[in-house]
């Protein structure tokens, strides 16, 4: 059964940041449009984390996806209030301005397979914010990016903990 997104086992301990911007930059909203919508951004993780979930033949597996997808989805909502705060537009597009599709997700169905399918997705994720963050001068906009960055490393964690316990 699913937890609520700010259950302390599948995100990183301590509080998110406010959201807010020093001020509108449509530059720094497009930056985020790879984190919100892009191949390898929030949406597709959700969606991905999702399908693995329903595919899951092992209930706990299934559980850990489901509740990773949760925290994920927190992530997605909070960059869409960034984006419009920053005077972007949250359409489920990447910084191109191509619009998220289906054939960006992982279909894996082997339970092994698709937990090792998720792993470099949190890594990616990890170094994107932190490289993001990195680009933004927005003191608020970084802390918040860096926080995210956080939970991925957890997710990494998890998924790590699950390979080892189910697929070795």
């Amino acid at each position: 059964m699913p937890q609520h997104p700010h259950d302390t086992r599948y995100r990183a301990p301590g509080p998110y940041p406010p959201i807010m911007v020093r001020e509108r930059n449509t530059d720094y909203a497009r930056v985020i449009y790879d984190d919100f919508a892009g191949r390898d951004s929030e949406l597709t993780a959700i969606t991905q984390y999702l399908y693995h979930h329903f595919a899951a033949n092992n209930m706990e597996v299934a559980d850990l996806l489901e509740n990773i997808a949760m925290v994920e989805m927190h992530h997605l909502e909070m960059l869409g209030q960034v984006i419009v705060l920053l005077g972007g537009d949250p359409r489920y597009w990447g910084s191109g301005l191509s619009y998220w599709n289906g054939s960006y997700v992982n279909y894996e169905t082997d339970l092994c397979r698709a937990l090792q399918a998720n792993l470099p997705g949190e890594q990616v994720a990890q170094q994107t914010y932190q490289n993001h963050a990195a680009q933004i001068q927005d003191p608020y906009v970084r802390e918040i990016l860096l926080r995210i960055a956080r939970d991925e490393e957890v997710h990494e964690r998890l998924l790590r903990e699950a390979i080892d316990r189910y697929c070795r």
